[in-house]
């Protein structure tokens, strides 16, 4: 199933054929940003739950993913900021932290709403990425993958966003009540 424009932003997910319910929706995906896929749509039996609860909340916040604090700054510049913020890196290379717990949990929460994919199971190993929504713009997604390192950013319409995301939400529910028996 694909969701969106490829040449935008557009989410492609399958179930894995021979689920017999009751079984949770194991399955494969990826999303596709200006035709670029990130994640590998090719790593089959992959759990797509994380990406289902991702996808739902960040469809009911995307407004919400802007801050005055990145007013005037590049791609590259957020990049880091938020890298070192949420995961203490820039890139490979580990900062030294000077935050206590305290601090480091404050900015997690205040910080972490912006990450995107790296956390998502299995098709998006080694593919970290902010998701940010500037005011009166397009969705931007700042993305890394390794190996090898290669960062790439893209700015995708908040329309396209928002079909494949919801589409994708949509899609899962109805292959999680079929695989409960429903």
């Amino acid at each position: 199933m694909r969701f969106g424009d490829v040449n935008d932003f557009a989410i492609e997910a399958d179930i894995e054929p021979g689920l017999v319910p009751p079984s949770p929706p194991w399955g494969h995906m990826c999303v596709w940003c200006r035709g670029i896929p990130l994640g590998d749509i090719n790593d089959t039996h992959c759990g797509l739950a994380s990406a289902y609860v991702g996808f739902r909340a960040v469809c009911s916040r995307l407004e919400s993913l802007w801050d005055a604090e990145f007013e005037g700054l590049d791609d590259g510049t957020i990049w880091n900021f938020l890298d070192g913020m949420i995961y203490g890196y820039h890139g490979d290379v580990d900062l030294k932290d000077t935050r206590s717990v305290a601090q480091c949990r404050m900015d997690a929460r205040k910080w972490g709403r912006f990450d995107f994919l790296a956390n998502w199971d299995e098709p998006f190993d080694g593919c970290k990425a902010f998701l940010l929504c500037p005011p009166g713009g397009g969705v931007r997604i700042l993305s890394r993958r390794s190996p090898p390192d290669i960062r790439q950013d893209f700015e995708v319409s908040r329309e396209s966003f928002l079909t494949a995301g919801r589409g994708f939400v949509k899609w899962y529910e109805a292959q999680e009540a079929l695989l409960r028996g429903q």
